[in-house]
């Protein structure tokens, strides 16, 4: 059962404008199903600042030190860039032996920073790739240099070779979180709203994945991170209704044996102002601070923001 909040609890957040884009937003099939009470999460009394149109669609984040990391969607080259906290650009890193695909996400660990080249609008891909790049690496390159990744293959067991319907089906990925020894990898479900979990190993560089589990969201998947020293999982995304786009947020713990999400611990939040927010990542250095970020569209400005829990 999912714990709910009878009264709308506010908070706020600092966000920085990223630049003032406007991009429309993909289609998808997939309607709001049931209701839920939720815990109002707001962003307002913000600073901003403006950063180039370089990161228009700034759809993942990490963090290492003092910085954090972001990439855009397809469309740009395969380049990662690091941020300060301000939003500003600090340093611009090409993957020589990366392609820009369709980037969704990203994950990191104490020795690497993971690029999840993992989207598949119309299910048509055979296989997805993630980019393993060392921290050591990405410290000592300069700006506008570029390292090598390795490359990692992954292969979805059970995913038909044609989805019956490309613009209704259950095999699109955004989400990626490092948890212990493992990745774990989530489902945008656009036929049923739900989100299915593989995990992968992080030491196999090709390896094929089944569903291990699958939770009632109730929204198109975004993106996820884990903190362990909390135990919790920041689950993003949102719902494209009659009225636009609604954008949420679950609190999840993991599951006392270690091999999924506790769904009975589930908190979800309403994010205002909505908009198609595309990250998160959990601050390494402040307990229960939470990094997003936001795509430029037609409801809103492309967005950093944080939230301290």
């Amino acid at each position: 059962m999912m714990k709910t909040g009878t009264s709308r609890v506010r908070r706020f957040a600092h966000i920085a404008g990223l630049a003032t884009v406007v991009a429309s937003v993909a289609a998808c099939v997939y309607m709001p199903g049931q209701q839920h009470s939720e815990l109002g999460l707001s962003f307002s009394d913000a600073q901003t600042s403006k950063l180039v149109k370089t990161l228009e669609e700034t759809s993942g984040l990490a963090q290492h030190g003092e910085l954090l990391w972001t990439h855009n969607d397809s469309g740009d080259k395969a380049r990662i860039y690091a941020i300060n906290e301000q939003g500003e650009i600090q340093k611009t890193v090409l993957i020589e032996n990366g392609h820009n695909f369709d980037w969704e996400e990203m994950a990191h660990d104490k020795k690497h920073l993971y690029v999840a080249d993992i989207g598949d609008n119309f299910g048509q891909r055979e296989e997805s790739y993630l980019y393993r790049l060392a921290w050591k690496d990405l410290e000592n390159v300069s700006d506008k240099g570029s390292v090598k990744a390795t490359k990692m293959t992954l292969r979805i067991a059970g995913k038909p070779k044609q989805v019956p319907n490309k613009e209704v089906h259950n095999f699109d990925f955004e989400g990626l979180a490092n948890v212990g020894d493992e990745l774990w990898l989530f489902s945008k479900n656009r036929q049923d709203g739900h989100s299915s979990l593989y995990r992968l190993n992080k030491n196999e560089t090709e390896q094929t994945v089944s569903a291990s589990a699958s939770y009632p969201v109730d929204m198109l998947v975004t993106a996820v991170d884990y903190d362990q020293a909390r135990n919790e999982f920041a689950i993003l995304g949102y719902q494209l209704g009659w009225n636009g786009m609604s954008s949420f947020l679950w609190r999840v713990k993991r599951s006392a044996d270690g091999k999924s999400l506790d769904w009975s611990s589930a908190q979800r939040y309403d994010i205002e102002p909505d908009g198609q927010w595309e990250a998160v990542v959990w601050d390494s250095k402040q307990p229960g601070l939470l990094w997003l970020s936001r795509e430029g569209n037609q409801q809103a400005d492309v967005a950093l923001a944080k939230i301290q829990f």
